[in-house]
């Protein structure tokens, strides 16, 4: 009897061990065997990227806020407001579907089981969603530049009546936060390059 119970329990403990160790799915396991997910916890995942959305989300607020207001006031071009609200709503968008992405993934780093389930879920097509409305506002904020920069020497704010009038806190503050957007854009590539080699110089 003692060696019919100590067979059994020698075929059961192995079994409960290797449960045991299928249970528990360290952070390491997942960026092996997830790599898509493990790279968007690394992306999404920092308190750079959230501050970073929640600085970029002032620029669109201001964006809408013109445009709606102004809307109707520039003959010279109509869709300079236009412009101004569809990159302002857009951009509202992007930036709630970063900052959503950013909590969620600070929030879920901790527990891998979840952060795949998420990662495979939801999160995967909000990380699709925030690509698509990135590609379109780059195709907009080129319409943009064009639009507005094209009648820098014509312009102007004097004589409503003129085919040329455009209300003059419209078109500058137009102007204004495309030039903002450039030196934006490229303080966040120069300072993500910085990033990624000082991580790469870590490693």
């Amino acid at each position: 009897m003692d060696t019919a119970a100590s067979e059994r329990s020698s075929e059961t403990t192995p079994l409960s061990r290797e449960n045991t160790e299928k249970s528990i799915i360290p952070i390491h396991t997942v960026s092996q065997t997830f790599g898509t997910t493990y790279f968007l916890v690394q992306t999404f995942g920092t308190t750079y990227f959230l501050v970073s959305a929640l600085l970029a989300s002032i620029i669109p607020i201001i964006q809408l806020s013109i445009g709606l207001y102004f809307k109707g006031m520039c003959p010279i071009d109509q869709r300079i407001p236009t412009y101004m609200i569809v990159a302002g709503s857009c951009g509202l968008a992007l930036a709630g579907l970063t900052i959503f992405l950013a909590i969620t993934f600070k929030c879920l780093i901790a527990d891998s089981t979840a952060m795949n389930i998420v990662g495979s879920c939801g999160v995967c097509l909000n990380v699709l969603a925030t690509v698509l409305i990135s590609i379109f506002l780059f195709i907009w904020f080129i319409f943009g530049c064009v639009w507005v920069f094209n009648i820098r020497s014509e312009v102007q704010f004097k004589d409503k009546s003129s085919g040329n009038y455009c209300n003059a806190v419209l078109y500058e503050a137009t102007f204004v936060l495309l030039i903002i957007s450039i030196i934006w854009a490229f303080l966040q590539c120069c300072f993500s390059c910085f990033r990624q080699c000082c991580s790469t110089g870590r490693d």
